[in-house]
């Protein structure tokens, strides 16, 4: 099974193609055909992104998840720890509204 090249990879390859577009020698077939090869590249590196951005909203998910487990469990507890508790809640909804922004992106 093949797997995606980098984004890494690809940023290589756009900049190769993007210097060769810059040889005032080559012929306009050839530069076409650069530009199509170009557009294909940024198709890949965009399809890159998106799976790095629905990995990123999984992960995110995961330690959100954890973090309500976190949460339950201290608001269980007495005496100091409602205080860390409020603060885990508010960074629970704010990874909350983040994994929801880019959850709706992708």
């Amino acid at each position: 099974m093949a797997t995606l090249p980098t984004a890494a990879q690809v940023n290589e390859a756009m900049d190769a193609v993007t210097n060769a577009l810059s040889d005032d020698t080559i012929t306009d077939a050839m530069k076409d055909a650069l530009n199509d090869l170009w557009n294909n590249l940024q198709s890949i590196q965009d399809a890159i992104m998106e799976n790095t951005e629905a990995a990123a909203v999984s992960k995110l998910t995961a330690n959100n998840d954890e973090l309500q487990a976190l949460n339950e469990k201290i608001n269980q507890m007495a005496g100091d720890l409602d205080k860390a508790a409020a603060v885990i809640q508010k960074v629970s909804s704010t990874v909350g509204i983040v994994v929801g922004v880019v959850g709706s992106l992708i």
